[in-house]
């Protein structure tokens, strides 16, 4: 066959991608990515065919895949039929010739995905084909002119020709589709029935309250073992387990219970939960006496479930929901009552010029802080609680304990972060060795997952008592972003400055930050609130730095971009940045998730302006390096009690632990 000529043209995204904007129109795609082909082929058995599903930014694609290099000649392949896909992935192989395999697959109406090596030519190709290679950032495309072979080394070579003489044209990824939430049924049946019932409920009468996750056009990439945990007023938590399938609906729970003697609306809670995880959250109404049952989503942390990996690393998880705490940490969940917890901050006028404290003064916060953290823990807990999952949690996979505080509508006024483990009360106290090894002058060393020293009898203080250093914490206040953007994009900051803060001392933090990161990374302007929405319109940055005065913005102010039109809708649906402040923004968090930001980090208390910039600079230095939000703020606890100052405990993320910037 002759080589053919080919339309070159190239985009921004991921290889696969592209393969999901392209199939089904056209049925076959030669491409050059081993990162792609180590997506679709995961879990693959040697010399077997199967199925993968992966998900892109444009769409689910479900994949039948098949690595040729196993057989020694197309007789012996495996059937397909039956393998279910809406593309077949193949790896070629040089041994025998591929084409009548992929030339049969495309007569049956099934998209082909060939993977080969760059510089082999692949017969068979026409009009209908796609040739997809890489040149960094972007994914090459070429469409053939007419049948023939071709190789994609060749359209590499043309694209870098047509580039350099700025001749290039670049096409655009379609938006990916509005996914609609995954819903939850909640039903009320007599015992025994086989449908649900309308209408109001008896007073002392018995009944079953169903529920059910229902079907979605996103396919999961494993079944899920999740759990359905009921809660109604005066009556014991109940919980059942079931099974989300990958594909479909799960099958329905049902839970027993006794409606009360007086004709009220009895109003409970219905949670989802995956491991310790309370996915959704649903506020469940059963009307006594007059009325209609009904529920009503009161928290979402995934809309399809499609994001939550098959296991969970969380060791335990506090549901806030008002004045009270639902409280997960294997077995059945339990309440605990919010009330009276608060706790005041040591003084921060004692610190020297490098942000630290002294030996003595160090050992004094600590104590200051340990003794309220415990009293919040005991109050909540009792001598139980969670300590005791999350330490094991610590000391079995050797990482740091998951810790997840989600709530329905702001976090409360529970500090989490300075909740302190160990019981400590006022009076003679000693030392754990790790006070020393990992405070102000001390040895340091890499932070282990838990604390080195087994004895923690007594009065003892340890700063591995505290959950902000244990733990790696979070509080998600929307559905669970783990990537800001899929898109292999250079690292990028746009700093917001509010032209009242101290120009020195923020013009000493520009220059701190651009010596941790890259400085062609930050972009920095004085705005006003009114201009900061025009800003953040766009995709345009991983960090929304704001460098604020607290009370300078507000959610009626994000508000109003969205009903004005200064932001687009939706608003970064695609690049979903983290939002980093140095001053308080609890009022902020639901308005900037709502609008499709990632998270927020910011301290849940007034800091003082150049140790507020230090510590973000911290923060934004490890996420460039590729760690995690939730590891990284933990790292930023620690580096902070170094010099001695134990402010990093004010900080919190709200969002995802697992956040990383792609």
């Amino acid at each position: 066959m002759a080589p053919v000529e080919f339309t070159v043209t190239g985009g921004e995204g991921s290889p696969l991608d592209f393969v999901a904007a392209v199939t089904p129109a056209s049925s076959l795609v030669v491409i050059t990515d081993p990162g792609g082909w180590a997506q679709v082929s995961q879990g693959l058995a040697v010399g077997a065919a199967g199925s993968a599903v992966v998900t892109t930014e444009v769409r689910v694609l479900r994949f039948a895949v098949l690595d040729l290099r196993h057989f020694p000649s197309a007789s012996a392949l495996p059937s397909l039929s039956d393998v279910p896909g809406d593309v077949v992935a193949l790896h070629d192989t040089r041994s025998w010739d591929s084409a009548p395999v992929v030339a049969s697959l495309r007569g049956l109406g099934r998209p082909v995905v060939l993977f080969t090596a760059v510089h082999t030519w692949v017969s068979g190709v026409d009009a209908s084909s796609v040739l997809m290679g890489w040149s960094a950032p972007h994914v090459v495309l070429a469409q053939p002119r007419g049948p023939g072979e071709a190789r994609v080394e060749d359209v590499l070579w043309q694209f870098r020709e047509l580039e350099r003489r700025g001749a290039m044209t670049y096409t655009a990824l379609p938006a990916p589709p509005v996914v609609p939430d995954r819903a939850v049924t909640v039903l009320v049946a007599h015992p025994g029935a086989t449908e649900g019932i309308a209408g109001a409920l008896r007073p002392g009468a018995n009944y079953e309250v169903w529920a059910r996750v229902g079907a979605h056009g996103t396919v999961l990439p494993a079944d899920l073992e999740l759990r359905a945990v009921l809660s109604m007023p005066g009556r014991p938590v109940q919980a059942e387990s079931f099974v989300l399938p990958a594909d479909g609906p799960s099958s329905w729970v049902s839970f027993e219970v006794t409606t009360p003697y007086a004709a009220v609306p009895w109003t409970g809670e219905l949670v989802v939960y995956h491991g310790v995880v309370p996915v959704l959250v649903q506020q469940v109404v059963l009307s006594v006496g007059a009325g209609e049952p009904r529920s009503v989503p009161r928290l979402k942390l995934s809309r399809t479930f499609g994001d939550l990996a098959p296991t969970s690393s969380r060791a335990a998880s506090i549901l806030v929901l008002g004045d009270r705490a639902l409280v997960a940490a294997g077995g059945v969940p339990s309440w605990v009552s919010l009330a009276g917890c608060s706790v005041t901050l040591p003084r921060l006028s004692a610190l020297d010029p490098w942000y630290g404290k002294d030996f003595p003064a160090y050992c004094a916060d600590l104590a200051f802080l340990a003794r309220q953290g415990w009293a919040m823990y005991a109050r909540l807990f009792g001598e139980l609680g969670p300590a005791d999952a999350v330490r094991r949690a610590a000391r079995v996979t050797g990482r740091p304990a998951g810790l997840m505080v989600a709530a329905a509508s702001g976090a409360g006024s529970v500090p989490w972060p300075m909740i302190y483990d160990l019981p400590f009360t006022d009076g003679p106290h000693r030392l754990c060795a790790s006070v020393g090894q990992f405070g102000p002058f001390g040895a340091g060393g890499e932070v282990p997952a838990h604390c080195p020293v087994a004895d923690h009898s007594g009065n003892v203080l340890c700063p591995f008592g505290f959950w902000g250093l244990s733990s790696v914490l979070e509080h998600p206040a929307g559905p669970l972003v783990t990537r800001i953007s899929p898109r292999p994009w250079p690292f990028e900051v746009s700093m917001a400055v509010d032209a009242g803060m101290d120009r020195g001392l923020t013009e000493r933090h520009v220059t701190e930050l651009m010596s941790q990161i890259s400085p062609e990374s930050v972009t920095s302007a004085y705005v006003t609130p009114s201009e900061l929405g025009r800003v953040l319109a766009d995709e345009s940055m991983d960090v929304v730095h704001l460098h604020f005065r607290e009370g300078f913005l507000d959610a009626e102010e994000i508000a109003r971009w969205d009903r004005e039109g200064v932001w687009p809708r939706p608003h970064w649906p695609v690049r979903k940045p983290l939002v980093v402040g140095t001053s308080p923004m609890a009022e902020l968090v639901h308005s900037f998730v709502e609008h499709g930001a990632s998270g927020v980090i910011s301290p849940e208390v007034a800091v003082p302006q150049d140790m507020a910039g230090w510590a973000t600079g911290m923060v934004l230095a490890r996420l460039a390096a590729g760690l995690s939000a939730g590891d990284a703020l933990r790292q930023m606890r620690w580096e902070m009690l170094s010099r001695g100052n134990v402010m990093g405990l004010a900080y919190a993320l709200h969002g995802s632990a697992d956040l990383r910037v792609r």
